[in-house]
């Protein structure tokens, strides 16, 4: 293990953090199998969001998504009927309840079975953001844990990713800029996102805006900064990548650079987010005063002049670097 790792590994609130996180998980899989509606073969359930990225906190909710095993499209190539589908939603729901959890965000808007087909021939199609495709499929691979249906969850990861990677067999100096761009599509498309609902009732703007400051903008710009930092051209090399959680996977790429100028900084910008997700937990960010919002839009900026100097290394591909901007 090297230095910056170590640095994540020695942090003990955020340690702290993460072993009740990987518990929760534990518990949420365990009593999942008393639910025969999810446990059939072709199925998957993973977790996103906070529970995913090992960072629950009191105010955590369960932040789920499905993948389906069919091959197609059609309605008789639907690997799970919508009877079977509502009997998953309910007892999940039901589970939710009985672990205290958070209700499901939208009134539940959000739960719905993709099958693997489409998720792979929707890519850059209307139905990719219509049907939260695009979602589904990017956080497979910038945020999930499986928690049911490990075989097809497996062959989502491996089938998603033979996609992203497909030009680069048999070529030499392959770089993953399908990937690449469609992660970045992501980092633009939840910008948007805040611009369009901030102004809605009933969803606070700083709260949200700092989400996208702390967890979404790490999710994202860790796993640009790994597949820059090892140069990576396969996508074998790219699925240890996408187990780790995000702060995992920032500081494995750090590791990488090698460049112990960064040391202090990501020092503080641990510091820093764990003092984001504190304050998420015991619901400082719910009606904060301007004193509080200050002081994490001063912690954000932090963490965004910490990324500047990463991607401004001399230790960096300088090559690969100019594709985020270029």
């Amino acid at each position: 293990m090297t230095e910056f790792s170590k640095m994540l590994n020695n942090h003990a609130r955020l340690q702290e953090r993460s072993s009740y996180s990987k518990e929760l998980l534990e518990k949420i899989k365990n009593k999942l199998q008393n639910y025969s509606s999810c446990s059939g073969a072709d199925l998957c359930i993973y977790a996103a969001g906070s529970l995913a990225r090992h960072e629950t906190g009191r105010k955590s909710d369960l932040d789920l998504f499905f993948i389906g095993s069919s091959p197609g499209k059609t309605p008789k190539g639907r690997s799970i009927s919508r009877m079977h589908e509502i009997q998953v939603f309910a007892d999940l729901i039901r589970l939710n309840d009985e672990l205290g959890l958070q209700p499901f965000s939208a009134d539940g808007q959000y739960l719905k079975i993709h099958e693997l087909a489409d998720i792979i021939e929707g890519t850059g199609s209307s139905d990719d953001d219509s049907e939260n495709l695009f979602t589904t499929r990017l956080l497979l691979l910038l945020e999930s844990k499986v928690i049911a249906g490990q075989s097809v969850y497996d062959q989502a990861v491996d089938d998603v990713l033979e996609m992203y990677f497909r030009d680069g067999r048999g070529r030499d100096g392959f770089r993953p800029l399908f990937l690449l761009n469609d992660i970045l599509r992501y980092w633009r498309t939840l910008c948007l996102n805040y611009e369009r609902d901030r102004s809605q009732p009933g969803k606070p703007w700083w709260k949200r805006n700092l989400n996208l400051k702390f967890p979404r903008k790490l999710t994202v710009f860790s796993t640009i900064l790994a597949i820059i930092a090892t140069r990576l051209a396969t996508s074998h090399e790219f699925k240890p990548i996408a187990a780790m959680t995000p702060m995992e996977r920032m500081a494995f790429a750090l590791d990488e650079i090698a460049d112990a100028s960064l040391e202090n900084a990501f020092a503080s910008v641990l510091d820093d987010y764990e003092d984001f997700l504190a304050a998420k937990s015991y619901s400082e960010l719910e009606e904060p005063p301007i004193e509080v919002l200050n002081k994490f839009s001063e912690k954000a900026q932090r963490l965004d002049d910490f990324l500047h100097s990463v991607f401004a290394s001399e230790n960096l591909d300088r090559q690969l670097v100019r594709y985020v901007l270029i």
